[in-house]
């Protein structure tokens, strides 16, 4: 009969005796709101099967801002963005904030949570992506003497995923901050449709027009919550245009989407992505109502 293995909970009391623990264990599993891992089992074979816990820790709960940034650490809660003034430079990240879930599950969730879920692709990634954010890395270094400090690099957030679409994290690497410039643009979008169980589809968008011509656009789909799609060869082909647009030229751009985006596999999913993106093009036509929920 094979032996259960129980899991340690480590609560470490500063974020010097946190990496220095997860430098020891680096498969450990860190747990802040915990929304993700009670719904998901441990690897009982693991050489270290233990939770490092990191919600009470303060430093990661902090928010500041500048004229150019917010700036967020890993654990503040998806609540405490809605009801900070974050969120109000930006009504994509607000709109999206909102559907996370009913209010219990944001109190917990937090925006480093959202981002480290290793096989998924959750709401604020594709936000935050088209707000060209930016994340702290620490990892803990020792020195000769043996006495740890630890060290920090700050990434894009396009780099946080590797090409097969892993978390570019190393051994002992833990996300720390978040750094999230402001858009000064006149256009939001976000459509987010359930396909199957925790499998969804959405499109994500940022816009800027003068009168009537497109001068930016920033576009993210997001595949069944696993990969991300977005080209910037689309969003360049779109640029320029004046808005709306003649029909002929709305169903010129829609039959030539797929030299853009390799149509998903499974029919409904690019039924999703084609209609999705026509309601987009469409509503491109009168930003004001994009931002009349915000106004």
């Amino acid at each position: 009969m094979k032996e259960n293995r129980p899991f340690h909970i480590h609560v470490p009391p500063n974020m010097t005796e946190l990496l220095n623990l997860y430098n020891k264990a680096p498969s450990s599993r860190l747990m802040a709101g915990a929304t993700h891992l009670m719904n998901h089992t441990f690897d009982t074979e693991s050489e270290h099967y233990s939770i490092l816990s990191i919600s009470q820790l303060e430093e990661l709960k902090k928010i500041s801002r500048t004229e150019r940034y917010t700036e967020l650490g890993s654990c503040v809660s998806i609540n405490t963005m809605i009801e900070s003034s974050v969120i109000l430079s930006s009504p994509l990240l607000k709109e999206t904030l909102k559907h996370m879930g009913p209010y219990p599950i944001r109190n917990m969730a937090t925006i480093g949570g959202n981002l480290c879920i290793p096989d998924r692709r959750m709401d604020l990634y594709p936000v935050l992506l088209l707000l060209d954010s930016r994340l702290e890395l620490r990892h803990i270094v020792r020195k000769r003497n043996g006495r740890a400090s630890y060290k920090s690099r700050w990434i894009h957030i396009n780099t946080f995923l590797n090409n097969e679409g892993k978390l570019s994290l190393g051994a002992g690497e833990i996300l720390t901050r978040i750094r999230i410039p402001y858009y000064d643009g006149s256009f939001h979008f976000h459509k987010k449709v359930n396909i199957k169980d925790n499998d969804f589809f959405t499109i994500n968008a940022l816009a800027s027009l003068d009168k009537g011509i497109l001068s930016d656009i920033r576009m993210a789909f997001t595949n069944g919550g696993l990969l991300v799609l977005r080209s910037r060869d689309l969003e360049a082909n779109l640029m320029g245009r004046r808005f709306p647009l003649i029909r002929k030229e709305l169903d010129e751009i829609m039959q030539n989407l797929n030299q853009f985006f390799k149509a998903p596999e499974n029919p409904y999913e690019d039924y999703l992505m084609k209609s999705l993106f026509r309601q987009l093009l469409e509503s491109l036509a009168d930003p004001s109502e994009a931002l009349q929920n915000f106004s």
